[in-house]
């Protein structure tokens, strides 16, 4: 009998998230999805074979055990884990708090490890798998009002990224997700342009494929991901001045 793929996937009831499992199934895999609202993972599931609901909260660890439980009762140990759940609150320096930056810091970094390390443990003891965790751009370097999500985007990158060099002699694979702008209920908050922004459909296809490659990392779109890359190598005061000059953040205070 042929292997269907099975997946287990976070943050799957909106954005990137949804438009992922929506592609997986026309791809014919089956996929665990996972989000807090029950209400919205059943509506997801609609009642169809391939998707099965996991509620569950990414900053709670023992709740992502529960849910993994869950995930291999029903599929197996997956193939595929992509930890997706994230947030962002963009955060002036009037509004920087700890509060908020500890918040962000529970989702998008330690609900994202916490979601990998669940099935490390069977994975190993196979030998096979793939863990894939959603960053940004942004982690590539700073950016205005970004300070605590850019930094969270910048610890999964290298947790990632340190993570393929311990698990990779086991015969599993590791890819870090580095999207620049696309269309979610969380992009529609950014008080500030946002170019080249891609459809959640477009940016699935981008990471469907990626991950079909086992690539390393996947970022896109690909003129504007790799436009960031090669600001990276900038010296920090040119780097600095452009990006002040670009988002118009020398004329704004908060």
């Amino acid at each position: 009998m042929e292997h269907v793929e099975t997946i287990w996937i976070t943050g799957a009831t909106s954005g990137i998230g949804q438009a992922l499992v929506e592609r997986f199934v026309a791809d014919g895999k089956r996929v665990a999805v996972t989000a807090r609202s029950r209400e919205k993972l059943e509506k997801l599931a609609n009642g169809r074979n391939a998707v099965i609901p996991v509620q569950a909260d990414v900053t709670d660890e023992e709740d992502v055990k529960r849910a993994y439980a869950e995930v291999r009762d029903a599929l197996g140990v997956p193939d595929l884990v992509i930890a997706n759940a994230g947030t962002h609150i963009n955060m002036a320096a009037s509004e920087l708090d700890a509060k908020n930056c500890r918040k962000l810091m529970e989702v998008n970094l330690f609900g994202a490890i916490t979601t990998l390390l669940a099935p490390l443990p069977d994975m190993l003891a196979r030998g096979s798998g793939h863990l894939a965790g959603v960053g940004s751009l942004s982690s590539y370097r700073g950016l205005p009002l970004a300070a605590a999500y850019g930094a969270t985007k910048a610890g999964l990158n290298n947790f990632l990224q340190s993570l393929r060099f311990d698990v990779e002699t086991y015969g599993l694979s590791v890819t870090a997700i580095n999207p620049g702008f696309v269309k979610t209920p969380l992009t529609d908050r950014n008080p500030y342009p946002m170019p080249m922004v891609i459809s959640a459909e477009r940016a699935a296809g981008y990471i469907a494929d990626g991950l079909a490659r086992r690539k390393m990392e996947i970022h896109f779109p690909p003129l504007f991901s790799w436009s960031c890359k090669l600001l990276r190598i900038l010296p920090y005061p040119v780097y600095h001045a452009l990006v002040r000059r670009i988002t118009g953040s020398r004329n704004r205070r908060g």
